[in-house]
């Protein structure tokens, strides 16, 4: 017997209520017609807990349909009474008659997610202003204890472990063991925690890192507080840091390499046929063909005319 591919229908939820549409989940196909059964078949874990295989069959749609539905509402905090649920539910899946048709639905949640959207976002600004005066009153206080500097940025460094090693420049890699929290002792990441160290490119993190760390030397450990406006702004980076969050990171910079060069542009080795638009043939244009010579001559006079234009003038 075929087995017929399951499909979540409450990826029609997902769409209506909160912009997503879940893959369907499909059971696996049965074997072929006049195929061997698998030896490596897993055991039927409905085995001996239903009558039917109908109504194993159903059970199954049930859980996967309640645990779908369940991760969605709570992902989307949204409130919601689970025998309500269940009744309309079970009265639409059934066809009887409901309170409210499928349109009538959809304008509900649809205004039910535009509220939730909206209290999210006067409490993020009301956790980024509270971050803000917290914030500036740590740096005030913070920038008069023993040890700490103030770059003209400001941002504020100790250097907990002094090492005589090499310095990164602006495009180089790093190689660093961190722990990040907010200045109320939150801690929001660690690659201590994680036991493994993070490398990036310094131009590719938060002004706070790019400057700090080449203040640093390998083998040194700093600690910096970074402002907001050196941090991730009147953004911040949800769920774990709020608008103008001040920053504390403890570094322990490990290696420096140098960013990779892009690769050189090959060697031209083959000739290049160049074929005109469709407007450019229309006037008159003919297909070229440029012999690999050429086209390597072309291509070092044409990088030789950037390099040229691209000279800082006087």
């Amino acid at each position: 017997m075929k087995t017929l591919p399951i499909f979540l229908l409450s990826g029609v939820l997902a769409g209506s209520v909160m912009g997503q549409n879940n893959a369907a989940k499909v059971s696996p196909p049965a074997p072929a017609s006049g195929a061997a059964a698998s030896t490596n078949a897993p055991a039927d874990p409905g085995a001996g807990k239903f009558k039917t295989d109908l109504e194993k069959h159903s059970y199954a749609m049930g859980v996967l349909l309640a645990g779908d539905i369940k991760r969605q509402l709570s992902r989307g905090s949204y409130e919601h009474d689970p025998e309500v649920v269940i009744k309309a539910f079970s009265e639409a899946l059934r066809g009887k008659p409901t309170v409210i048709t499928d349109g009538e639905a959809n304008v509900i949640l649809r205004n039910y997610s535009t509220e939730i959207r909206k209290k999210a976002d006067e409490k993020r600004k009301e956790d980024g202003e509270k971050a803000k005066v917290v914030g500036e009153a740590f740096l005030a206080a913070n920038k008069s204890k023993e040890g700490v500097k103030v770059t003209a940025s400001g941002l504020q460094y100790k250097v907990l472990k002094a090492a005589e090693g090499a310095k990164a420049k602006g495009d180089d890699v790093v190689e660093v063991h961190y722990r990040g929290t907010l200045v109320d002792g939150t801690e929001f990441d660690s690659s201590y925690t994680r036991g493994q160290p993070a490398s990036f490119g310094l131009s590719r993190v938060i002004k706070g890192w790019t400057e700090g760390l080449q203040l640093m030397t390998v083998g040194s450990k700093y600690q910096f507080v970074i402002p907001s406006e050196l941090a991730y702004g009147q953004n911040g980076s949800p769920p774990k840091i709020p608008p103008h969050s001040t920053l504390i990171f403890e570094v322990d910079l490990l290696n420096v390499k140098p960013q990779a060069a892009p690769p050189l542009p090959s060697s031209v080795t083959s000739d290049i046929i160049k074929v005109p638009s469709a407007d450019e043939l229309k006037k008159g244009a003919q297909i070229e063909v440029i012999k690999s010579n050429d086209a390597e001559r072309l291509q070092k006079e044409a990088a030789a005319q950037k390099k040229k234009t691209e000279a800082p003038k006087p």
